[in-house]
Order: structure tokens, then C-alpha cells, then sequence
């Protein structure tokens, strides 16, 4: 199998372009998957320059409702004509996201629930709903674990037996002109068997990476030779620094009891979050970087 970052916030050539978002090329045996879009058509520039055809990709998966990992869906199903949209039918919600994301811990102490809910306060998240008009037709609405291929897997009904990051707590779907705490059942994983074992696609695991892993393993996906994509592993303006770094721990030496050869993440994982994964984790762990190509 071959990966290549086609989008993700940073990059190590000047050739390329970063931006924040996500977007992965995959290459599984005769099947070329693109999973997200990152936040604009820049990923296609991108793939331009390393040479990879958009047109001959067998199918488009985007991983949740949120733009900057859908938000070149219109790109690439205008240059690929054939190539089917799959995606969770609640994935084109009205999401938002909060100021309070921002804000250091002793100001979340003070600021009131208006102020965390409200939309002057808030901004638009959510994917360009005109795919759904622009594109009828070729989208397919995922809402149950889903075989796409002999080895191509979707799962969907994340199980909560971790609790999930804790920067969920500032994003927001809007109902009836209400904001209610979204609940991630628009996020999606990827699976793809090998011979060696399964690797799992995550987009930015708002329903946290360790109930991801959780659920592959009740579908009997084992083992696990590598994970890739976001964590959602972001500073916790709740917590002061100590629950913070110990909340990161636990979940490295989580993954370390999984026995995961290969681990591979960015965009959503912050530095500090890496490298206190990194210290347990050791040579297991990568960064990930726009243009970075991944053979396992």
C-alpha cells in the first residue's frame, strides 16, 4: 500500500502547498481511494506535481462534516466524471464552531454558555451544500458499516468507550435555530485489508482515536499494522496543563498496549500532544506533512 499526503497544515518542499485540512491519496492494490480534500482544491495542485492522475481515482471518501476535509469535493468530482462520493448522509449538517476554542483556561472558566453557543460568537464549518445538487446522483449516503471493495471497508457507529477529545466540547450542530453539541455521527473510518494485517484511516477522530481502534477490533480487524490521519489531540482550554499532558499519556500508552507497528499523524495533533506521544510511542510514531509518501 502507498500513501501520499496530498494536503495536510504543513509541508517540507516549497514545491507543494499547505493549507489546513487534511487530504490522503491511497493506493490499495488495483484501487486508488482519495480520502478528504482538505479546504480547497489545492490538494489536485498538488497531486499535479507528484503526478498523480485525479481522474483515474476509484472513489472519494470524506471522513466527516467539516470543511477543511471536504471542502474540494466540487474539484475533484468535476475532474473525475466516473468516481463516486461517499459520505454520511448527516455529514452536510449546519456545523459550527466556537470562540471558546481559543480562549486560555482561566477565561473558559468565566465565559458563559451564551457566549460558547451563541452564533455571533460562532462560525461555519459545515460543507458547501451545493455538491448535493451539483452532484445528485453520484452520491452515496453511508449510514451503516459499508464493504465498498473485497478489502475496503466503512465503518460508521463509533463506539464511545473512551471519552472523546475534549475539543468537541466548542463545535456545534444547528437545529431549529438551536445549537446542540455535536455528537460526531457524521464521522467515518477506513479500513483496508492486507495481507499482513488492517490499516486504519482516520479524518480527524472527533469521536476520539482509542474508540476507533475499539470498534475495528469489534468487527474482528486484527491486527492493526498501522493508523493515519488526525487525532483531534488539541491543547484542552478545560484543563490546566498536568490533566492536560496526562490525559496524552494515557492515550499513548493505549496505543502502545495495541502493539500498532506503524502510526502516523498531524493536522489536528498538536506539536506538544506529538511529542508527548512520541516519548511512548518512540519510533512507532510519524509526523505527517503535506507531500510525505507512505509505504507499508
Amino acid at each position: 500500500m502507498k500513501i501520499t499526503v496530498l494536503i495536510e497544515n504543513r509541508k517540507k518542499d516549497k514545491k507543494f502547498i499547505e493549507e489546513f485540512g487534511l487530504s490522503l491519496y491511497i493506493e490499495a492494490g488495483d484501487k486508488k481511494i482519495l480520502m478528504d480534500t482538505g479546504s480547497s482544491d489545492n490538494f489536485l495542485k498538488n497531486a499535479e506535481t507528484l503526478g498523480i492522475k485525479a481522474d483515474s481515482i476509484n472513489y472519494v471518501i470524506i471522513s466527516h462534516g467539516h470543511y477543511d476535509h471536504g471542502g474540494g469535493i466540487s474539484g475533484i468530482m468535476g475532474i473525475n466524471k466516473k468516481t463516486g462520493l461517499y459520505i454520511h448522509k448527516k455529514a452536510f449538517g449546519d456545523y459550527y464552531g466556537n470562540i471558546g476554542a481559543k480562549l486560555p483556561f482561566f477565561l473558559n472558566g468565566f465565559t458563559s454558555s451564551f457566549l460558547k453557543k451563541s452564533k455571533r460568537f460562532s462560525r461555519y464549518i459545515g460543507l458547501n451544500k451545493k455538491v448535493l445538487k451539483a452532484y445528485d446522483g453520484r452520491i452515496e449516503f453511508i449510514e451503516k458499516f459499508t464493504l465498498l471493495d473485497d478489502n475496503i471497508f466503512i465503518f460508521t457507529d463509533i463506539c464511545k468507550k473512551h471519552a472523546p477529545p475534549a475539543g468537541n466540547k466548542f463545535l456545534f450542530v444547528k437545529k431549529d435555530n438551536r445549537f446542540e453539541r455535536d455528537d460526531f455521527i457524521h464521522e467515518i473510518m477506513l479500513a483496508i485489508k492486507e495481507k499482513d494485517g488492517y490499516v486504519l484511516f482516520s479524518g480527524c477522530c472527533h469521536n476520539g482515536i482509542l474508540n476507533m481502534i475499539e470498534t475495528a477490533k469489534k468487527f474482528k480487524i486484527k491486527p492493526i499494522k498501522a493508523v493515519i490521519g488526525g487525532f483531534h489531540l488539541k491543547r484542552n482550554p478545560y484543563k490546566r496543563e498536568a490533566e492536560f499532558i496526562k490525559d496524552i499519556e494515557f492515550i499513548g500508552k493505549s496505543l502502545l498496549k495495541e502493539n500498532i507497528d506503524k502510526i502516523y499523524t498531524g493536522h489536528c495533533t498538536e506539536d506538544k500532544s506529538y511529542r508527548i506521544l512520541s516519548r511512548i510511542l518512540k519510533n512507532r510514531i510519524k509526523k505527517i506533512y503535506t507531500g510525505r509518501i507512505i509505504e507499508l
